[in-house]
């Protein structure tokens, strides 16, 4: 029997360190929103089943049609929290009804993921192992103390945290109950919670392009890489 997969796309922030006067899951790059081209990602995937969308409440309604004007309007859009942590809760409850096998969850900001990788992920992902997609740290790392470095730590050990995270569903939505009952709701990363509970979690490198849009300039070269991508008969 095939397993039933699930996406969770949070674009619940604000988006104020980028500046601009509308959420920064609304800029459009390369013509198209941010938030949309994240999505497409995974609603166009076969292997995707059902896809939630986390967004700023204020914005909901603005998102709804927008999507409607891409035909994804099967895609659910429910509102997020007062942290990621708590809109990425809000997404997992949204898909208690459908009950996943597993639940894969990714940054909205994160719209040049390949979702060749996809299947690979869903493989990799056993009970009570988690899989997050990461890449190798290129550059030496120090440890810091008022002001001066203490260490130089060896960097092959370091891996820079990216989305999606996939866990089995259940697994990651008991992860996030506990650490609301424990009074923690502003974790950046679901593998913290996960690993919190005494699971644990595997590293996959995808390959490709997987930044997270925070600046100006971050659009800017996303925008350069998807140029560089496009095939040459829509150049």
């Amino acid at each position: 029997m095939r397993i039933k997969v699930a996406a969770v796309i949070v674009a619940g922030g604000k988006g104020t360190r980028f500046g601009a006067n509308v959420p920064k899951q609304f800029i459009k790059l390369e013509g198209k929103e941010i938030f949309v081209r994240s999505v497409e990602i995974f609603h166009g995937s076969p292997f995707i089943s059902h896809t939630v969308l986390v967004m700023n409440p204020d914005w909901i309604d603005k998102a709804k049609e927008i999507l409607s004007c891409y035909e994804l309007d099967d895609v659910v859009v429910v509102s997020g929290g007062e942290t990621r942590q708590l809109s990425v809760l809000n997404g997992l409850k949204a898909l208690e009804p459908v009950k996943p096998d597993i639940v894969m969850i990714h940054d909205a900001a994160r719209p040049l993921f390949e979702k060749n990788c996809i299947p690979k992920i869903i493989a990799s992902v056993e009970p009570e192992i988690g899989v997050v997609v990461t890449e190798p740290a290129k550059e030496t790392l120090y440890i810091v103390k008022d002001g001066f470095v203490e260490k130089v730590p060896d960097r092959s050990f370091y891996w820079h945290a990216k989305t999606p995270q996939s866990f089995f569903f259940a697994e990651i939505l008991e992860a996030h109950l506990h650490a609301l009952e424990q009074g923690i709701t502003n974790a950046t990363d679901d593998s913290q919670l996960f690993l919190r509970v005494g699971k644990k979690v595997k590293i996959l490198e995808c390959g490709g392009k997987n930044p997270k849009i925070t600046t100006a300039q971050d659009l800017a070269e996303a925008s350069c890489v998807l140029k560089l991508n496009k095939p040459r008969s829509e150049n």
